[in-house]
């Protein structure tokens, strides 16, 4: 069975949008709540570091909903 995200192009492009758009809040959180710390270059290290977690939450789970997939 295919993966339905994959198979549509409209999903595909909604779900990488819904992904950018989290790893900016996800950023943009981080780096102000690092940024307020007082730490040289705090807030874009911060911001790097939010928008990582986030995608690497989001590869965590996506794998995991596209190996159910292939079963």
């Amino acid at each position: 069975m295919t993966n339905p995200v994959e198979a549509n192009v409209v999903t595909r492009f909604i779900l990488g949008l819904g992904v950018i758009l989290a790893m900016m809040v996800g950023g943009g959180a981080t780096g102000q709540m690092v940024g307020e710390t007082g730490i040289p270059y705090g807030e874009g290290a911060g911001v790097a570091v939010g928008a990582l977690v986030v995608f690497l939450a989001f590869v965590v789970v996506y794998r995991r909903y596209d190996a159910s997939f292939s079963e």
